[in-house]
């Protein structure tokens, strides 16, 4: 035990809200599930270690697993935890087809552009396949999910060689395929990508930071997104940033998908509350408070 090497591998799991990103991650971590969906705001981070025996070698790969906030617009968010990323998990629930779209249309280059167009290890994993009891569906969607494999991942013919796969249909509910998935991508990125170039990183991380920066768009979602990037730095801990969040979120009871400009100014004086009694001064607070309330006052709102 003592000769097998530990290596640090990120993993993120992308997908649209309730496509079951937070139950595969609780399955695959702690071998649980709860049929009550609990929407993420921000990312969370669990860990876990994989042995894995590859090519003659013993590894033991901690895999940092990100849960990202799957709505959509949150670009500011999504691309900051993306980046420096060595292996994607795209969801998408089986019982809903828009999920599959949205993999394509928004997730895919939203990946591609934060990674600097080079795609990292990925498996795509058709979840929810409990509810799915026709066998022909089953059969349909496990072709569908192979023709995105042969599309977008270029480690195809590597995997085969060593007898993994890209895509699976899981189950977060009765477990089925989840640690074979995880298994699966730590394999590939073990194959393809054992060290990935720091200035991979480099880049993911410049091209988040510039997102951030570049951000232009004029809406109360906009708005949300600054306040979910920013709070990490103000409370000084992304844990107790993600806390904050959510007690605010279901304290107000508003959904982050479609806010109101009166709600997101509610929000901004419930976390800035919040983070003046995790320890944030006054001179902090006001300037966030000034930082978050200037694109609502562009907006007329």
């Amino acid at each position: 035990m003592g000769n097998r090497e530990i290596i640090i591998k990120k993993i993120v799991l992308l997908g649209d809200s309730s496509v079951g990103k937070t139950s595969l991650i609780r399955r695959f971590v702690q071998d649980q599930f709860d049929d009550d969906y609990i929407s993420t705001i921000g990312a969370k981070v669990s860990k876990k270690v994989v042995p894995v025996d590859f090519e003659g070698g013993e590894y033991d790969v901690k895999i940092m697993v990100w849960d990202i906030i799957g709505s959509k617009g949150y670009l500011s968010t999504q691309s900051k935890h993306i980046a420096g990323a060595d292996g994607a998990i795209l969801v998408v629930d089986l019982t809903k087809p828009e999920s599959l779209d949205s993999i394509e249309k928004y997730w895919i280059p939203l990946l591609r552009d934060v990674t600097g167009g080079i795609l990292p290890s990925i498996l795509f994993a058709g979840n929810k396949k409990d509810l799915i009891t026709n066998q022909e569906e089953i059969d349909t969607m496990t072709q569908l999910f192979k023709g995105l494999e042969t599309k977008y991942c270029d480690d195809i013919e590597n995997r085969a060689d060593v007898g993994y796969t890209s895509s699976l249909l899981t189950s977060a509910k009765t477990g089925e395929n989840v640690g074979d998935g995880f298994h699966n991508l730590v394999v590939s990125m073990l194959a393809v990508n054992p060290e990935l170039d720091p200035m991979h990183r480099q880049i993911g991380v410049a091209k988040a930071k510039s997102i951030y920066e570049t951000d232009e768009r004029k809406t109360t979602k906009s708005v949300m997104d600054l306040i979910v990037v920013d709070l990490p730095h103000l409370v000084k801990a992304t844990s107790k940033s993600t806390v904050i969040l959510e007690d605010c979120i279901a304290k107000l009871g508003f959904s982050k998908d479609l806010p109101k400009p009166k709600e997101v100014r509610n929000f901004i004086d419930c976390v800035l509350f919040s983070a003046s009694k995790a320890g944030a001064s006054k001179e902090e607070i006001e300037e966030y408070r000034k930082k978050w309330m200037k694109p609502l006052s562009k907006m007329g709102l």
